[in-house]
C-alpha cells in the first residue's frame, strides 16, 4: 500500500467529514502527514511488544487529549480512516479487512484513553 498517497487522502476525507477538528491540527499538511506516517510506523514496529505499544499509544493519547480531541472526533477518525483505506486498496478491500481495521483502530482508541466513558458504545465492545 502506498502510505504516501493514503495519508493525504485520509486527511482530506477526515477534515471534510469533521471540519471542526481541523483547528486542532497544524496547518502545515506535510508536517501533519509526516507525523501520521511516523505514528503508524512506530505502532507497526511495536506490535510484538504490548508494553512498547501501550507506551506509544498512551503518549499519543495524552497529546490528543491536550488538543481537546473528543471521542466523537475519534469515531470520525476511524470512519474516515477505513473509508480512505477502502478507496486506496480498491478491489483488495473486503468486509473482513474492514472489520479487522475497525477493531484495531478501536483498540488503538481505547489504549489512547478514548472511548472510556460509560455512555460510549465502544466501552462494552
Amino acid at each position: 500500500m502506498d502510505l504516501e498517497a493514503f495519508i493525504p487522502a485520509f486527511y482530506q476525507t477526515f477534515f471534510t467529514a469533521c471540519p471542526e477538528a481541523k483547528v486542532f491540527f497544524p496547518t502545515d499538511t506535510e508536517r501533519l502527514e509526516a507525523k501520521m506516517l511516523a505514528s503508524l510506523t512506530h505502532m507497526a514496529e511495536a506490535l510484538e511488544s504490548t508494553e512498547r505499544l501501550d507506551g506509544i499509544l498512551s503518549e499519543l493519547g495524552g497529546k490528543h487529549r491536550k488538543m481537546e480531541i473528543s471521542d466523537a472526533h475519534f469515531d470520525q477518525f476511524i470512519h474516515s480512516f477505513t473509508n480512505s483505506l477502502s478507496k486506496t486498496l480498491g478491489p483488495e478491500w473486503n468486509d473482513e479487512i474492514h472489520e479487522a481495521w475497525t477493531q484495531f483502530l478501536k483498540f488503538v482508541a481505547k489504549r489512547m484513553n478514548f472511548f472510556t466513558s460509560s455512555d460510549h458504545p465502544e466501552t462494552s465492545a
